[in-house]
């Protein structure tokens, strides 16, 4: 009989959830619902949630007689249970679930991109200017590019939630993966990478990108802690601050997680970013491939652009620093198109080699004095 003096007991129950295999509705689902309406006049349980069976590759069913059983302890020793966490949520559940050797390996793969993401995160925090020493230290305003990933962080997490109060894990694993691999690694990461490597350590674009860093870091550990509890425990141990959403005992302690809200005019800048900036990177990034193939020149950083918009919209990009952000030499915005140039859809690109000279410190083409810019030379 149940206690009546033990209140979490009663608080208990009906259960949130009962989570069965497909053939349960006519199984556990239906006769404990059956036997609880009898007896309470209320189901058992508030929701309930089934799954498919789990087949090899080839769509056939386990058994020990085929010999295409795969045991779980034995993925965890192989891969990581992380790994096997991750390849539950990269299904769809609802339905016969595939495993194999080959799905986990392609998922080990995906897995150490989203770790090295959070290592980079890591390893650039690691070196925080020293005035920083909490929250309002950081900048309260960014450049359009780290008020566009902070946009899009933000409306990763918020689909995130609320596909897990759903369920629906697919999407939280394809939308985290994309995220990570190109709008940070192949974006964000890379444009960065200059000024966190060569600028002094307080100047305004830095601390920028750092600030970036810290949300991307809280917004990462809030998307993961679920699915990969030991890679995002392992993270919160090792970051670099405490302050914050640092400093707990565990990330799965965790209640506030660091967010910064938009203002009218992180608006506009992202919509600068996407509208303008991506588009254009998109049509100069091929003009730049078409020319190292022609040896035109040996790298992008060697190139001077001529550029020509194809629409007549009044862009505000005179606060972006075209050349830093698009690891280019030179870059003109032009009327009129050039003869030969490249044409995109959003614009034309004529790419000829650039008459500056590589800084022996950063590698970039700039204007040098005594082989090195005048970044450079002012921080030696």
């Amino acid at each position: 009989m149940e206690d009546k003096n033990n209140k979490k007991g009663k608080n208990d129950w009906p259960a949130t959830l009962y989570v069965e295999g497909q053939d349960q509705f006519r199984g556990w689902f239906n006769s404990s619902l059956i036997t609880s309406t009898i007896l309470t006049n209320q189901a058992p349980y508030q929701q309930v949630l089934s799954h498919g069976f789990v087949v090899d590759e080839k769509g056939h069913k386990m058994s020990k007689s085929l010999g295409n059983v795969i045991d779980p302890e034995d993925i965890i020793k192989k891969f990581g249970a992380d790994t096997l966490r991750l390849w539950v949520i990269s299904t769809d559940f609802t339905k016969e679930v595939k495993v194999s050797i080959p799905i986990l390996e392609n998922l080990q793969e995906n897995y150490q991109k989203i770790r090295n993401t959070l290592r980079f995160i890591l390893g650039n925090l690691a070196n925080l200017p020293p005035e920083i020493k909490n929250e309002n230290d950081l900048e309260k305003e960014l450049g359009p590019v780290g008020y566009y990933i902070i946009h899009k962080l933000e409306k990763l997490v918020a689909e995130s939630q609320k596909n897990y109060r759903e369920y629906n894990f697919n999407p939280i694993y394809s939308s985290l993966l994309n995220f990570c691999i190109n709008d940070l690694s192949s974006f964000h990461f890379e444009i960065s990478k200059d000024s966190l490597y060569c600028d002094n350590l307080h100047s305004t674009r830095r601390r920028q990108i750092i600030t970036t860093l810290y949300y991307l870091l809280a917004g990462l550990l809030k998307i993961i802690s679920p699915i990969l509890p030991f890679l995002a425990e392992e993270v919160y141990q090792n970051i670099p601050f405490n302050f914050g959403f640092s400093g707990q005992e565990s990330i799965h302690l965790v209640n506030n997680f660091s967010t910064l809200p938009l203002s009218l005019s992180g608006e506009k800048q992202v919509e600068l970013i996407a509208d303008f900036f991506l588009p254009l990177r998109r049509d100069i990034y091929q003009a730049l491939e078409k020319a190292r193939q022609e040896k035109i020149i040996n790298t992008n950083s060697q190139a001077h652009l001529l550029i020509c918009l194809k629409q007549k919209k009044e862009w505000n990009y005179s606060e972006l620093n075209l050349e830093e952000l698009l690891l280019v030499a030179e870059v003109e915005i032009k009327e009129t198109r050039e003869n030969d140039a490249w044409e995109g859809s959003f614009c034309s690109v004529k790419v000829m080699k650039t008459n500056k000279e590589k800084c022996i410190r950063c590698w970039n083409y700039r204007n040098l004095e005594n082989s090195l810019c005048l970044r450079c030379k002012g921080l030696l």
